[in-house]
């Protein structure tokens, strides 16, 4: 899977025989810090696989190892302390992929694949009903399919069948609607982006994904697509680009086109008289290049205080819920979490923003669990307050 950084991944084997040993990985996984094992670090990782997949020691792929492997949440932080520039968040994927080939995946993993593929989303709702969060819109029908709209809005899956998520795509749409943006939507069309099949050990499942949902695209006459997940814009940026080959599509984050009205003043922003946090997502972030946009969109509304999180930016922590931890092991997912709220506690924000639904959820539960007094916002749900 491509990231921003793109070193250039290899061969499993290849790469686990560039490993120094340093241990400058271990100092910055969020799986280690919490497990506290030497098994539970990327080194400690690829020294089985090496044992595994260089020495022929198939004893090697023990049932502890396939739950190493799936307990990381694909954070990519390794990958940019790596000292040999080993691309360690592609080894991750391609090491799920082999052992996903074996029939030795965790069910929670085989269970996300057969929602995939039965429903076309990770869920067991029938993909024809993508657009209920629309009915809480003045007018539903502005988030119909329909050729040729100036841009199409992925909304993806979570945000289409998760209540609580479903805030986020509610705030864009009447964003746009009052930005004057002539917007649409796939509708039942949208199928998942393909991401978490790739992360679960099934790429050769995702592409067919990719390739219906680009084919719409087109179908559609789209110039510009806009995804709110930052999974989905992942895909879409980066593992996307051999079925547009040839096809002009400018694909932008939420934040990169909010901001982009900011900018063009079709949006106009009142004073919010707030302490604000921002929360980096990993694939948004780290892995994405997408920095400055949300933090240009928090600091021009009036009145805010900005103050970072003592790890942002690069060295930004995971929020716990990437890498589809949690059908693995949601309580790990958890305690990951709590790391981010101590960060978020020690700013003294009354609000935390981020740009990913999933990042929204985890550290939403995290707050109501420990009662601070924070609350938890997409940067879009941000704005539409800061329009009010």
């Amino acid at each position: 899977m491509s990231t921003q950084h793109e070193n250039k991944f290899t061969t499993l084997e290849q790469e686990a025989l560039i490993c120094a040993r340093c241990g400058y990985c271990r100092n910055c996984c969020p799986v280690y810090r919490v497990i506290g094992w030497e098994s539970a670090s990327p080194r400690g990782k690829i020294t089985v696989a090496k044992d595994l997949y260089v020495k022929g020691n198939k004893n090697a792929l023990s049932d502890e190892f396939i739950q190493r492997v799936t307990q990381c949440t694909l954070c990519g932080a390794c990958n940019v302390v790596c000292s040999t520039s080993i691309d360690l968040r592609e080894l991750w994927i391609e090491l799920r992929r082999r052992i996903a080939e074996g029939g030795k995946n965790p069910k929670g993993l085989q269970d996300i694949r057969k929602n995939i593929l039965d429903n076309k989303n990770i869920t067991t709702f029938d993909n024809q009903d993508r657009l209920e969060w629309a009915q809480d819109l003045d007018d539903p029908d502005v988030a119909e399919p329909r050729d040729g709209a100036e841009v199409a809005y992925f909304v993806g899956c979570v945000s289409s069948f998760f209540p609580q998520a479903a805030q986020i795509p509610l705030a864009n749409a009447e964003i746009f609607g009052a930005a004057g943006v002539d917007f649409t939507t796939m509708g039942g069309d949208e199928w998942c982006c393909g991401f978490p099949l790739i992360i679960s050990g099934y790429p050769d499942d995702a592409r067919e994904f990719r390739r219906h949902n680009v084919e719409k695209i087109k179908e559609m006459g789209i110039s510009t697509l806009v995804a709110s997940c930052a999974s989905c814009y992942h895909i879409w940026k980066y593992e996307s680009r051999e079925q547009l080959a040839g096809y002009d599509l400018e694909v932008l984050h939420t934040t990169e086109y909010l901001a982009r009205l900011i900018e063009e003043n079709r949006i106009q922003l009142n004073e919010l008289d707030e302490v604000i946090t921002y929360h980096d997502p990993c694939d948004l972030g780290r892995n994405g290049g997408i920095f400055d946009a949300p933090r240009k969109i928090i600091n021009s509304i009036p009145g805010v205080r900005f103050v970072e999180l003592a790890h942002h930016g690069m060295d930004s922590l995971c929020c716990g819920g990437g890498g589809n931890l949690q059908s693995v092991d949601p309580q790990l997912a958890k305690e990951i979490t709590k790391l981010r709220v101590e960060e978020i506690k020690e700013t003294g924000a009354t609000i935390v923003v981020s740009s990913c639904q999933q990042c929204e959820q985890m550290l939403s539960a995290a707050i109501r669990e420990t009662g601070l007094p924070v609350r938890v916002m997409d940067i879009s749900q941000l704005i539409l307050e800061a329009m009010e």
